[in-house]
């Protein structure tokens, strides 16, 4: 079935403005679908383009021409320019830079992996030329139209759900935590098929994208990176101690998680400071970007109530769908004194902070400790989230709001302010 995702609308709404459209994100998550629904959009409203897929020969030989003919041939008429896996292209900045300073009535729309090749690209200034779209896994939201159309998500963290919903929800929820929400695995019936493919993609993903950036002995090292990353989700980073673990230069573990980051696998978590003083420094929590890729980089696709990580399993979901819906102008953070309180999320927005705290299991509005100790040395913290397995419910700690909702209601933070 076809997915709706969230960030088409977003994609659509900027097609008319004059600076070019990057859509960027891992392999796999749908960024060349999302560049056929434009094309679609493009004939259903009879607006020209023309469609370039570089890992396509023709394609690849039609850009690799001289630049003035290219130029030419390219922007003979007014046209939507869809190119996708632009990374590939020597010239990227240049051609996008070129297109929009010197043509009139030109839209490019263009795709890549995040590789570190594209990065490269992108150092050059196209400084108020350019709209990034980032393109994640499917959300939870998204995800769920493959498995029931009946059930729909809370619109608001305000709406309870009702007990008959929230038992056919957690069946879904718990599925989509074991194996997460690449799009190609939205039509595999079989638990099998399911583990096949996103072990097929670690391997991939490995062989294609990293094993190119590195020397063929850092190989071994990153593996066991990313399986000590992997097993240590949502813990706090140290450098120093990973690279005394796996002897490995503290040079190379930097240059090694730079390029997880980069390439949109690993996302580094920085601690909440005002300057206060209190808070650790310099230490980051990682997630991976999706929960499947990181179950198959540890071989564990245990259902969550046989799992000892579960604690972990749903920390990363939070984080994950916060990031994915993220809003201009947002950041999320970690909080940890050196005292040892702390909570999970921290999520900003001018300025002012929601705290929130993820647990497994709770069966009453008993405030967590760290929400406490947070809003005691933040007091312009208004409001505070925990969110957990079962319970909804609400109650007040200092005047100030806390939120107590499921876990699957994480989507909707964002919209908090």
């Amino acid at each position: 079935m076809k997915l709706k995702r969230t960030i088409y609308k977003s994609i659509i709404r900027g097609i008319k403005r004059k600076e070019i459209s990057i859509i960027i994100g891992p392999r796999q998550v749908g960024k060349t679908t999302l560049l056929n629904e434009v094309a679609g959009h493009c004939v259903k409203n009879k607006l020209k383009y023309k469609y370039f897929n570089l890992e396509m020969p023709a394609d690849a030989a039609y850009f690799a021409q001289n630049f003035g003919v290219l130029l030419k041939e390219l922007c003979a008429e007014k046209n939507i320019i869809l190119i996708d896996e632009f990374h590939y292209l020597p010239n990227a900045t240049k051609l996008f830079k070129t297109v929009y300073d010197g043509y009139q009535g030109i839209k490019i729309i263009a795709s890549g992996s995040s590789a570190l090749e594209m990065h490269k690209h992108m150092k050059e200034s196209l400084a108020g030329r350019r709209i990034i779209h980032k393109v994640y896994p499917l959300s939870f939201d998204e995800w769920l139209p493959s498995k029931t159309k009946n059930q729909l998500l809370p619109r608001s963290i305000k709406e309870k759900t009702n007990n008959i919903f929230h038992k056919k929800i957690k069946k879904y929820f718990n599925e989509f935590l074991i194996y997460g929400g690449m799009p190609g695995l939205v039509h595999e019936k079989n638990s099998s098929d399911k583990k096949r493919l996103l072990i097929d993609f670690v391997s991939t993903y490995i062989q294609k994208d990293v094993k190119s950036l590195l020397r063929e002995e850092d190989v071994l090292s990153f593996n066991r990176l990313i399986a000590l990353l992997a097993a240590n989700e949502g813990g706090l980073l140290s450098e120093n101690a990973v690279s005394g673990n796996l002897n490995y230069s503290l040079r190379q573990v930097r240059k090694d998680l730079a390029i997880l980051n980069q390439m949109f696998l690993l996302y580094s978590l920085k601690p909440f400071s005002t300057n206060r003083g209190r808070e650790l420094k310099q230490t980051v929590k990682t997630y991976f970007f999706d929960s499947g890729i990181r179950n198959a980089i540890i071989n564990d696709f245990r259902s969550v109530k046989s799992r000892e990580d579960k604690g972990a399993l749903f920390e990363s979901f939070v984080f994950n769908e916060i990031q994915k819906n993220i809003k201009i102008g947002q950041d999320i953070y970690y909080w940890r004194t050196r005292q040892k309180d702390e909570v999970d999320f921290v999520l900003v927005q001018d300025r002012m902070p929601v705290a929130i705290e993820v647990k497994s299991n709770i069966y009453n509005d008993e405030v967590p400790h760290g929400i406490k100790r947070f809003i005691d040395v933040y007091p312009e913290c208004k409001t505070a989230v925990v969110l957990n397995s079962d319970y909804y419910g609400k109650t007040t700690y200092k005047g100030k709001k806390i939120i107590f909702a499921p876990h699957y209601y994480a989507h909707l933070l964002p919209d908090i302010f």
